[in-house]
């Protein structure tokens, strides 16, 4: 199980919903094991969600941008990335 901590450090719980309330209404940003899930601005009204893995001996950066009603998918893919990393 992978532990995930928020921007000022604290330990945000690992379920979607506790990721939801970090990245929407907390902090706007949750880190894991060698990758970040975060909002950003994308105009006046949209937000993005956006995923990002560092880079490692078997892969490069690589980041993945989400709109915020697919925010499912962004932390399907942030557990899994965490998970492998």
């Amino acid at each position: 199980m992978s532990v995930f901590i928020n921007k000022n450090g604290l330990t945000v719980g690992n379920s979607s919903r506790d990721l939801f309330e970090e990245v929407m209404r907390g902090t706007g940003f949750v880190m894991g094991r060698n990758s970040s899930l975060y909002i950003e601005n994308a105009g006046l009204h949209d937000k993005l969600i956006v995923v990002t893995r560092g880079a490692d001996s078997r892969s490069p950066l690589r980041t993945e941008k989400f709109p915020a009603n697919q925010f499912q998918k962004a932390v399907d893919l942030f557990t899994c990335w965490c998970a492998e990393g």
